[in-house]
C-alpha cells in the first residue's frame, strides 16, 4: 500500500511535534491540498512565537486555521505529559476522524518525537499510521536528518522544482528555530564528504511496523548502544505505564 496516495477519499492528519517537524512532507501536504483531500494538522508543542509561524507556514501549504490543533505539550517533556496528551489525541481521532495519520519516526532521535509518536499508535486506533523520517539518534551530536535508520519499505517521491522552491520557502518560516541556517550547514557539510543530502528533492514516508516502544528501532549495533544510554532509560521511566 502506498505511502503517497492522492486519493482524495481520505482524512489526513499530521501529527508533528513543534511546528517545522512537518517541513518534512510539506511538499505532500500542498499536494493533497491541491488534489481537494481533507488535511489537518496537531503540534504537539507550541510557544506564541512557533504557533505564529506555524499558522503562516500552513497558510502556504494551504490548511486554514480551524483545521490546525495546538496542544501545548512541554518542550522537552512530552513523555512524562503522555498521560495529559492522550485525551487531547483520543479528541482529535473521534472530531477528526482521520484515515491516515502522519508522525515523526520513532528512532531515537528527540525523546518528544518518540512520544508523539506513541501517543498517535495510543489514540488512533481505526487510522493507518505513517512515519516521516525527522533525525536520528540522540547519541550523536550531528544526526542524520530526513532518512530512516533503516529505510526498509520507504516510499520515496521525487519534488519538482516548483516543490524544491516551495519547502525551502516554507524552511526559511521559522526563524526563531533557525532550522535554514541548520539545513544549509547539513548540506554544506554533505558536500564537503561527498555525500550530499538533496534534503528538497525527495520526501519520504513509511506504513509504521515497530510498535514496541520498550525496543529501539534502529539497526541492532546502534540500538544497543542507545538502550545503554541515560535518554533511553528516562524514556523507559516515563513510558512504562503505557508499554
Amino acid at each position: 500500500m502506498a505511502a503517497f496516495d492522492l486519493d482524495p477519499r481520505h482524512r489526513w492528519l499530521i501529527c508533528a511535534t513543534h511546528p517545522d517537524d512537518e517541513l518534512a512532507i510539506v511538499a505532500w501536504m500542498r499536494r493533497l491540498v491541491v488534489a481537494g483531500a481533507d488535511v489537518f494538522v496537531s503540534y504537539t508543542h507550541h510557544t506564541p512565537v512557533r504557533e505564529r509561524e506555524g499558522r503562516a507556514n500552513m497558510a502556504r501549504v494551504g490548511i486554514t486555521d480551524e483545521r490546525q490543533f495546538y496542544l501545548g505539550g512541554s518542550d522537552g517533556r512530552i513523555a512524562e505529559e503522555i498521560g495529559i496528551l492522550l485525551p487531547e489525541f483520543e479528541r482529535l481521532a473521534k472530531e477528526i476522524a482521520p484515515t491516515r495519520v502522519v508522525c515523526g519516526a520513532f528512532e531515537q532521535g528527540h525523546i518528544d518525537h518518540d512520544a508523539t509518536n506513541l501517543l498517535v499508535n495510543r489514540a488512533f486506533d481505526h487510522a493507518e499510521v505513517y512515519e516521516m523520517p525527522l533525525y536520528h539518534t540522540y547519541l550523536r551530536r550531528l544526526q542524520t536528518l530526513n532518512r530512516f535508520a533503516d529505510p526498509f519499505g520507504e516510499d520515496v517521491i521525487s519534488l519538482t522544482p516548483d516543490e524544491r522552491r516551495f519547502k525551502v520557502e516554507c524552511a526559511r518560516g521559522f526563524p526563531s528555530q533557525r532550522i535554514w541556517p541548520i539545513l544549509v550547514g547539513y548540506e554544506a557539510l554533505g558536500r564537503l564528504t561527498f555525500r550530499p543530502p538533496h534534503l528538497a528533492e525527495t520526501e519520504r514516508m513509511r506504513r509504521q511496523t515497530h510498535l514496541d516502544y520498550s525496543s529501539p528501532n534502529l539497526p541492532i549495533s546502534l540500538a544497543e548502544r542507545v538502550k545503554r544510554s541515560a535518554t533511553w532509560r528516562r524514556w523507559i521511566d516515563a513510558v512504562g505505564p503505557w508499554l
